[in-house]
């Protein structure tokens, strides 16, 4: 213990009064250059996960908008068109996927677009917009609706034969279960 008390009172040299200078240039607020990088390295990493911390939180509570969609009614619009149509079943079913498709699509597009999609037959009560004429305009503004056959009257004769043999086949089925007192 002598020995510490006897270098604290010993007169500084030239030599260690010049390197306790250059110790104390190399240090700023009494911290070392180390020191000093690593609390600029932990006030920079603090900073930013502040900021990522409220960028994340300002998503999660930014209100979404919820709108409503008639699916089942587009849907069934179309297929509706598309049985009246004179297109054989190769083409409606190739015309039908290409419109489940679009359809798909722009619903799609409303769900990225921060929208939040709810079909018609899920509102029960409150107010939430109804997009569904957009979608429809959209969609067929990428797909032709189908075109109805021509009236009956005015089809090809093979067809109009065709459509009568099949409603006489359905007649007469039928009229043999209603005798029986069957439904």
């Amino acid at each position: 213990m002598t020995d510490l008390f006897d270098h604290m009172a010993a007169p500084a040299t030239p030599a260690s009064a010049k390197a306790s200078q250059v110790r104390d240039r190399s240090r700023f607020a009494a911290l070392s250059a180390r020191e000093i990088l690593l609390f600029a390295g932990a006030a920079t990493t603090f900073v930013w996960g502040a900021w990522v911390t409220k960028s994340v939180a300002a998503q999660g509570s930014g209100q979404q908008e919820f709108v409503q969609l008639q699916l089942q009614g587009i849907i069934g619009e179309y297929l509706q068109a598309q049985a009246r149509s004179n297109a054989d079943e190769q083409t409606a079913a190739r015309q039908t996927a290409v419109f489940m498709a679009a359809l798909d699509e722009t619903v799609s597009g409303l769900s990225r677009s921060g929208k939040v999609v709810l079909v018609h037959e899920a509102i029960v009560g409150g107010e939430v917009p109804d997009v569904t004429q957009s979608v429809k305009t959209a969609v067929y503004a990428k797909v032709p609706r189908p075109q109805p056959a021509q009236a009956l009257g005015a089809a090809p004769q093979g067809q109009a034969a065709r459509v009568e043999q099949e409603m006489q086949a359905f007649m007469a089925a039928n009229q043999g279960r209603q005798r029986d007192g069957k439904p």
